[in-house]
């Protein structure tokens, strides 16, 4: 075993062991410190998984510039030093831009993120999405922020150039005892289907202004990084949640997963309908949704809720006590975690196995995870074409970014897709 992968799941080990040696009578703080380094052990895990041979050397990766690699595009021209070290490196087009130049800078690694402010104009006020940023001072990022497809811990491993292949388990072995000298009961083999990762394409739209790059110098590189985490980050988010795999989209989570009851009260059907959420509903998916294969402790859950349930589950309290801890508060303080998604679909009537006809009630999706059995393999490199001309009256290159990327759900018994009613 390599090292670095050793020493993640040995702290991450230990930080499971920490948090599950806290006593009853444990504070808020320390609950909530506990939680915090479990949760970056959990992370250290996925990436020292993901590490793989399509990733930049370490003595190059923070001697790169994107402004660079776009100023050499917007201009037709190939960039040089370590930015044509890396793409030599990587095997990359001169059109091709490293997925390391989308990283945060090293100072911006080293700024409080508390202190960062959204974009404003020159009114004071926010930004709409897509316009540009007219503060006078230090440009900073748009948002910080960790995609869902990260929370729900899907591996997004950078690959190289050509074709990926992983295995897809769709059986498995079966134990029992048996008696001395007796033959062992036979068992469906473990089986595996081999699923070759197909490449869907990301865009995204750059107007690259030749004027403002003069005048911003140096403040541009970490907007524009920041700006391309963003835009890809929020495509690939809304495919691996919500692509119908029709056409360009791949099969997302919503269209992989059936819609089924969730377990404990909130599940409690009457004719098509599941309860209405409440704070004993949404505690018992992580209490009772432990199945000693997948999920041995509440931590080991992770749930993701749309908009309407996340108000509810804010505003539930146990017996109507409201000096208590609401629903999430509650969850979390037994290890459950929970993430407010702004992608996850309005809630609507919908068809919940095992039933056959629509619910009357409205409900929403949530999906639970508790393995990390999917994988979203990107291609290194971000293939940018350049269009010097629909904009040249202006001093202005267009220049439209591709991404590569896929999602396999290598294994589906540690997910669930829940169906909460939002409607009274």
């Amino acid at each position: 075993m390599h090292p670095k992968l050793y020493a993640a799941l040995k702290a991450q080990t230990e930080a499971r062991m920490a948090f599950n040696a806290l006593p009853e009578d444990a504070d808020d703080a320390a609950i909530t410190e506990a939680r915090r380094v479990l949760s970056e052990a959990d992370q250290a895990v996925i990436e020292a998984f993901e590490a793989g041979d399509g990733a930049a050397p370490a003595e190059l990766r923070d001697r790169i510039s994107l402004g660079r690699y776009l100023t050499a595009l917007a201009a037709d021209g190939a960039a040089d030093g370590a930015e044509a070290e890396l793409r030599q490196e990587l095997g990359l087009s001169d059109q091709a831009i490293p997925l390391e130049a989308m990283l945060p800078t090293p100072e911006e690694r080293l700024e409080t993120r508390a202190d960062a402010v959204s974009p404003q104009g020159t009114d004071g006020n926010a930004l709409s999405f897509g316009g540009v940023n007219q503060t006078t001072g230090p440009l900073l990022t748009r948002i910080f922020t960790q995609t869902d497809t990260a929370f729900l811990g899907v591996a997004m491993p950078t690959v190289p150039p050509g074709e990926r292949v992983y295995p897809v388990m769709t059986d498995g072995t079966t134990a029992a005892m048996a008696a001395r000298g007796a033959e062992a009961a036979d068992a469906g083999a473990a089986k595996f289907d081999v699923v070759n990762a197909t490449p869907h394409r990301l865009s995204g739209r750059y107007v690259f202004d030749l004027e403002g790059v003069a005048t911003l110098g140096g403040m541009l590189e970490s907007t524009l990084r920041a700006d391309l985490r963003l835009a890809m980050g929020f495509a690939l988010d809304s495919q691996i949640l919500g692509g119908d795999g029709t056409g360009a989209n791949v099969s997302g989570l919503l269209k992989q997963l059936t819609l089924e009851a969730p377990p404990g009260a909130a599940g409690a059907f009457n004719a098509n309908d599941v309860a209405l959420l409440n704070w004993q509903g949404y505690r018992e998916i992580f209490t009772m949704g432990l199945d000693g294969k997948y999920a041995r402790m509440e931590s080991d859950i992770r749930l993701l809720i749309g908009t309407d349930t996340y108000n509810i589950a804010r505003n539930s309290f146990r017996a109507g006590n409201n000096a208590e801890r609401d629903a999430i508060e509650s969850a979390a303080a037994i290890g459950g975690r929970s993430r407010h998604s702004f992608m996850l679909p309005a809630p609507a009537v919908a068809t919940i196995s095992p039933k056959n006809a629509n619910s009357t009630k409205k409900v929403q999706s949530a999906i639970r995870a508790t393995e990390n059995a999917a994988v979203a393999p990107v291609w290194q490199g971000i293939t940018m074409i350049r269009d010097p001309y629909s904009a040249a009256g202006k001093a202005q290159v267009i220049l439209t970014a591709h991404m590569l990327y896929d999602f396999i759900l290598r294994r589906k018994d540690g997910w669930k897709r829940y169906a909460i009613r939002t409607e009274a």
